[in-house]
């Protein structure tokens, strides 16, 4: 069976029956079956009824073509990006990306930080980050997708920011949570739940969802933007999950003394170097920011490397011997830090640790690790 523009309500795919690898796939006997009504394809009814993901041949023409529909309309952008995750999901060259400085740029996640956290100090945060990295946007919105009182706020938030006839374009890296912030505006709307797909696998939005709003514009979700530097494209579905944090985030305090080492789980090795004074007894502070259950070890450093290599696989766990193949090699960079100044060390995809200490220390990761020192977020 042809193309037939039919598409997925899942995903945005074309609805087709060719080729089982190709986005939009679906049998041609239930094609057939049910015909008159909306389709989710084979891969979107598996991921939602079995979390069962297939691996699809990607059209990257098809990207860029979204990506240029979206440049042309030049409608409101709603770049969601992860406030856990903030250096993972935000790019520097967004305005370029999209040709636009029409951003809403909406922080999402925010629930994972304990109470106690002022969100204006947060909110100020973010504006700083985002001047100090030239990235110009309209406003700037914190919110969790699992409240609803921040999905009432947010469309209050983008009528506010959005012209009669413009389209909302909804953009992000995957898991910022871009499907379910849709979804649940969807669902306040038409009661119709979970309507767009939602997992953790990489591009499970194929190609532009068109969605009604009101009677000038609509809502588009697209697909995810591509960034190989996500943690998602070298970790199997077990490990992702291990480092995704799920609830609030306990932070934990470690004291380190000079030549002490820090392990986040095998992924990052951080060694307090001090200073060379014989004397140097000042203690270091880091508070780690990451999923609850991922392990944290602190060690001697000169016992450090034998702790790695006799337990990279049990104790330490992940990432696992694939999966060290993939990140690439290790690597080690020597920084100066000062109590004056409090800093984050900001790792990709898993987390942050605030560091207050004076002195060096020296960071170990593998290649594809990707980490940024920034102001402390907190």
């Amino acid at each position: 069976m042809k193309n037939m523009n039919i598409r997925c309500s899942g995903c945005g795919a074309i609805i087709q029956s060719n080729d089982s690898l190709a986005p939009g796939y679906i049998d041609k006997e239930v094609l057939e079956k049910h015909k008159d009504g909306n389709f989710y394809c084979k891969r979107c009814f598996d991921l939602k009824h079995y979390n069962k993901n297939v691996i699809l041949k990607m059209d990257n023409d098809k990207y860029l073509e979204n990506l240029e529909k979206i440049k042309k309309d030049k409608g409101l952008i709603v770049y969601i990006v992860d406030l856990f995750d903030l250096d993972g999901t935000i790019l520097a060259n967004i305005n370029e990306i999209y040709k636009s400085d029409n951003i809403l740029l909406v922080a999402n996640k925010v629930d994972l930080f304990l109470n106690s956290i002022n969100l204006n100090n947060i909110y100020n945060y973010l504006r700083r980050y985002l001047k100090s990295r030239n990235i110009r946007v309209k406003d700037v919105f914190l919110m969790s997708s699992f409240k609803n009182e921040d999905i009432d706020l947010l469309i209050e938030e983008i009528k506010k920011n959005k012209d009669n006839n413009q389209n909302v374009y909804f953009v992000g890296m995957t898991n910022v949570g871009k499907s379910t912030i849709l979804n649940k505006i969807i669902y306040k709307y038409t009661d119709v739940a979970d309507l767009i797909t939602v997992s953790n696998n990489v591009n499970t939005t194929l190609d532009n969802i068109y969605i009604p709003f009101d009677d000038n514009s609509y809502f588009v979700d697209t697909p995810g933007i591509l960034n190989d530097q996500s943690m998602i494209y070298y970790l199997s579905k077990e490990s992702y999950k291990a480092i995704t944090p799920r609830s609030y985030i306990r932070p934990k305090t470690f004291q380190l003394n000079k030549d002490q080492s820090l392990f986040v789980a095998g992924f990052v090795r951080i060694d307090y170097l001090g200073k060379e004074d014989n004397g140097f007894k000042e203690k270091a502070s880091f508070i780690t920011n990451f999923n609850n259950s991922l392990l944290i070890h602190r060690t001697k450093e000169e016992n450090a490397d034998v702790f790695y290599e006799k337990h990279k696989d049990d104790i330490l766990k992940y990432p696992d011997s694939d999966e060290r193949l993939k990140l690439g090699e290790l690597r080690s960079e020597i920084i100066e830090v000062s109590k004056n100044t409090k800093i984050d060390l900001a790792i990709f995809g898993i987390g942050f640790i605030s560091i207050f200490a004076n002195g060096k220390i020296r960071i170990t990761s593998f290649e594809n690790v990707k980490y940024r020192i920034r102001e402390a977020m907190i």
